[in-house]
């Protein structure tokens, strides 16, 4: 059995960066992937609707049953649910949408790259709800900007003290929609500016700026978002030190007499023969909850789990039906490229700043968008039929126009947790996830007052409602799911140190949001990645001082 320097479970945001930084660094790193390899050139493309066999929206009853939360372009990128399952109980519905490929989520995320202040981290000594984080953002600060130098984020300063700014490429302009709603919310006196999304609008390491074709979600074959293929993963394999294994499935974490990981177990994704990759250094970057599961599934009552957390504390973050319909002024418009660009119009949190006003603590973010897209799917509840129906969708197309929910805090709870399914398994016999989580009455209060906010924006912008019922969605539906492997100060109320190591194993890292103490209302992943890198200057440090 070879053994390496470090081997890196999972090959997403956290995963490709830390085997560039680690490889940079003079390690020797095994990269493991459970799903297949992808080339931009080939797997990414730039098709119409009407050149797929179903029109873009995918076979029957196939997407819905082992691809869910994906599309005709890009249901190959994503997980599928039959091989994959996981449980809930009844009544308690969590949507768990996950991708199995080289790259992982990076192939086809909304981008969106917000830093979180110190008004996260430090919340619980603001309303006393929950606990502080280890850092604080002065630790985190320079990770952000390494992150954001490399990756390129697009956006535009703001100086606010709840939304950090970064180091920036331009921003993206603002289509007709964007503009007339931020007219409105500059009525309002609510803050607003682009969305800071990983999309280059010029040219960064070798990368070319975005060229607004609208399929960023289906893999972008030119490498102007930020994806691991695109970014990390060419700068890690330059070293020579990365071996990359695709198709391999990660088990277990394997120990040794002295409680330190001495490698993983894996089986073939396709020939389903077991195997051993031997490492002085294991680091899980899995998803938040594939991390843990791996955990639990490595050692009864879970690996590096003395504290009996792991597995609890899972959120995700607030989120639901928003306020669409019709902007008025731009009914009969020129049809336009509207959804080229993915930036959007971002309000910031501007609730619970400083004394605490509100039925409910914490706050949250909301976007605005419109105009013209591929799917007028605003189309299916609009009556008519015919020629005349065509010519009024057309009419109606580039005014289409919706507020919605871009990160709302969901409150971090005990009773919010994952555990090892006793009955069923996965494709390659690795028991699956149970998983058990409900919002809170303080995630409906937050939810309540934002849906509120919404529809004056959406009034503001003089919008015609089409659709405004407040239906907040179940747990997991942003995709945003973070905890279940808290880091913490005292070894026993937390799994993980402010490095991302584990408390109980020296040699084990766990990368991703599962280290996350509460969501904010920033999506989580540069956060992730900002957290990796701070892990891997910890690590590197250690191993040099073979303190590991």
């Amino acid at each position: 059995m070879e053994t390496f320097d470090a081997v890196i479970v999972g090959s997403g945001a956290c995963g490709g960066w830390a085997a560039m930084e680690l490889a940079r660094s003079g390690f020797r790193v095994a990269l493991v992937e459970a799903g297949s390899s992808v080339n931009p050139a080939h797997d990414f493309h730039h098709r119409w609707p009407y050149e797929l066999p179903f029109h873009g929206q995918g076979q029957p009853g196939l997407l819905r049953k082992r691809y869910r939360g994906s599309t005709e372009f890009n249901y190959r990128l994503m997980i599928d649910d039959i091989e994959n399952p996981y449980t809930t109980p009844d009544g308690m519905p969590f949507r768990w949408s996950r991708s199995r490929v080289l790259g992982g989520r990076t192939l086809h995320w909304g981008r969106v790259s917000d830093r979180m202040s110190d008004l996260e981290f430090h919340a619980a000594s603001r309303d006393g709800y929950g606990d502080d984080w280890p850092v604080s953002y002065r630790d985190v600060a320079p990770y952000y900007s390494r992150v954001e130098r490399f990756i390129g984020v697009s956006a535009r300063a703001e100086n606010l003290p709840q939304f950090p700014d970064g180091d920036f490429l331009p921003a993206m302009p603002l289509n007709c929609a964007e503009t007339i709603f931020s007219a409105a919310c500059g009525k309002l006196g609510f803050p607003v500016t682009q969305r800071r999304v990983a999309q280059l609008t010029r040219m960064l390491n070798n990368r070319p700026p975005c060229h607004y074709c609208g399929n960023c979600i289906n893999g972008c074959d030119v490498g102007a978002m930020f994806s691991t293929v695109s970014s990390t993963l060419p700068e890690a394999l330059r070293t020579g030190r990365v071996t990359l294994m695709c198709d391999t499935v990660v088990s277990a974490i394997l120990m040794n007499a002295e409680n330190r990981a001495r490698g993983v177990r894996f089986i073939g994704r396709y020939n389903k023969q077991e195997g051993e990759i031997g490492a002085r250094t294991v680091i899980l970057a899995a998803s938040s909850l594939e991390n843990t599961r791996l955990m639990l599934n490595s050692q009864r009552g879970g690996l590096a789990n003395s504290s009996g957390v792991l597995g609890h504390y899972l959120m995700d973050q607030v989120s639901g039906a928003g306020v669409s319909g019709f902007l008025p002024a731009l009914k009969g418009a020129a049809i336009r490229n509207d959804d080229g660009k993915s930036s959007g119009l971002y309000i910031p949190n501007f609730i619970n700043l400083g004394k605490q006003k509100e039925t409910f603590i914490r706050g949250y973010a909301m976007s605005a968008s419109g105009g013209a897209a591929q799917f007028p799917r605003f189309a299916v509840n609009h009556a008519g039929y015919g020629s005349s129906y065509k010519r009024e969708i057309k009419r109606l197309y580039p005014a289409f126009a919706r507020v919605w929910m871009s990160g709302g805090e969901m409150l971090a709870r005990r009773e919010n947790f994952v555990e090892i399914d006793p009955e069923v398994k996965d494709a390659w016999g690795i028991p699956v996830l149970r998983i058990h989580a409900t919002h809170s009455d303080n995630d409906k209060r937050l939810y309540a007052h934002f849906h509120e906010r919404a529809r004056e924006v959406f009034h503001a912008a003089g919008g015609e409602e089409l659709d405004a019922k407040a239906a907040m969605a179940p747990p997991g539906s942003l995709i945003h799911e973070v905890g279940t492997c808290r880091m913490g100060a005292d070894p026993k109320t937390s799994v993980l140190n402010s490095y991302c190591q584990t408390h109980d194993v020296a040699n084990l890292f766990v990368f991703g949001g599962g280290c996350f103490v509460s969501t904010g209302d920033k999506h989580p992943t540069l956060t992730m990645m900002a957290l990796a890198a701070r892990g891997c200057d910890f690590l590197t440090d250690k191993a040099r001082k073979g303190e590991l």
